[in-house]
């Protein structure tokens, strides 16, 4: 009878394993357009230090603000805040000079705070809305620091700028 209650439980463990193979097999075809669409988006912005996998989950398609290549993401790792946000992006602007478009397109709530590394210049960009303005503060990117939202902004503070959301003046305050 123990062996056969053996035999009994084990055809059940196996036919839960099949349904849930099955299961995944055919959600698969489905997303995988999408992830090899981001894929090739990565690959032609070059930017290898990118878990692949973990931003195809939680990343918008990339888009182009003032020649810059963006890739947003909705989720920053270790983010206790839940208000944190992360762009990728590669091109010889400075955040400061394209802030205010950058601000009308991806933020949903002036609580959020955005960080944007930008691989070309080496630099990570915190921006955030203090009433009618933008203050985007530019720091040296520090290797992995994307990884981590704790480890953002660590990096040695290079300028900091407001932007008045209306009219759009730059105003360099460091």
């Amino acid at each position: 009878m123990n062996q056969k209650r053996r035999g009994i439980v084990a055809i059940i463990l196996i036919a839960i394993i099949i349904v849930c193979v099955i299961g995944i097999i055919m959600t698969k075809p489905a997303g995988k357009k999408v992830v090899d669409e981001k894929k090739e988006t990565m690959q032609s912005l070059d930017i290898s230090s990118v878990d692949q996998e973990k931003e195809t989950e939680t990343s918008e398609p990339s888009r182009t603000i003032d020649n810059v290549d963006i890739i947003f993401l909705e989720k920053v790792p270790k983010d206790s805040t839940g208000n944190m946000r992360l762009a990728k992006v590669k091109g010889n602007k400075s955040a400061e000079e394209y802030a205010l478009d950058y601000y009308n397109t991806y933020f949903k709530d002036d609580n959020e705070v955005h960080a944007i590394v930008n691989y070309t210049l080496n630099t990570t960009a915190c921006i955030t809305s203090v009433g009618n303005k933008i203050n985007v503060r530019i720091y040296e990117h520090r290797d992995g620091e994307e990884s981590d939202a704790k480890e953002l902004f660590t990096g040695e503070k290079y300028a900091e700028y407001n932007i008045d959301k209306e009219t759009g003046t730059v105003e360099k305050i460091e």
